[in-house]
């Protein structure tokens, strides 16, 4: 099965979870669905190799892939009398591949593979223009409309990514304008506005399961 078909299946599971009132749960398996979304022609199969080669040390959080695992596990057990082999043998290695990683966050594992489909930039010479002050307006606008929207800020984030007219100095200043703190790597500045998005998704879902009621 290909990616963009896995995820298909897994927001459709998302849109029963929502009926169900069961909103934290949507919102992981939402988040799941994300990592998919960056590798749409590529095989479940595939991808799930390539998963298994990340390293888990540094990434353990909360949501994890561990909750995930449980509610693909009823997934599972949904699909068993009426889904393809194909669609069950992929939810199976999803199932395990996810155990295998159950201390990975949720967020970790799709900025990873998010970043393992963006084309690398091109380094400026000592004659490029400094930062382009146009791009980095027109991304924050676009990233903070998106803030808490899984799916809307990943497309803005991936686009973010994969534009080739954005260097090092647009990417550290978006960061700085997005969070208020600086940062000296390319790498670090798209983790810090990722994480921003991120803690929002996280305070929202928090939000919905206590009912908007302080957890105090």
């Amino acid at each position: 099965m290909k990616c963009r078909d896995f995820s298909s299946v897994l927001r459709t599971f998302a849109d029963v979870l929502d009926v169900a009132d069961a909103a934290v749960a949507r919102d992981q398996i939402m988040m799941f669905a994300a990592v998919f979304d960056a590798h749409p022609t590529s095989s479940v199969s595939d991808l799930a190799k390539r998963i298994a080669a990340l390293r888990v040390a540094g990434s353990t959080g909360s949501p994890s892939l561990g909750d995930v695992a449980r509610l693909l596990s009823a997934l599972k057990s949904f699909l068993d009398k009426t889904a393809k082999n194909t669609v069950l043998s992929d939810v199976n290695a999803i199932e395990k591949l996810l155990h295998d990683r159950a201390s990975m966050e949720i967020s970790a594992i799709a900025r990873m593979t998010t970043e393992a489909v963006a084309p690398r930039r091109r380094t400026r010479g000592p004659d490029a223009p400094g930062v382009r002050d146009d791009l980095v307006v027109h991304y924050k606008e676009k990233l903070e409309a998106a803030l808490g929207d899984e799916e809307k800020f990943t497309t803005v984030y991936n686009d973010l990514r994969a534009n080739t007219a954005i260097g090092k100095p647009e990417i550290i200043a978006l960061a700085k304008q997005m969070t208020g703190s600086g940062a000296r790597a390319e790498d670090a500045a798209l983790k810090k506005i990722w994480n921003r998005h991120q803690s929002l998704v996280v305070f929202q879902a928090k939000s919905r399961a206590t009912g908007g009621r302080s957890a105090a």
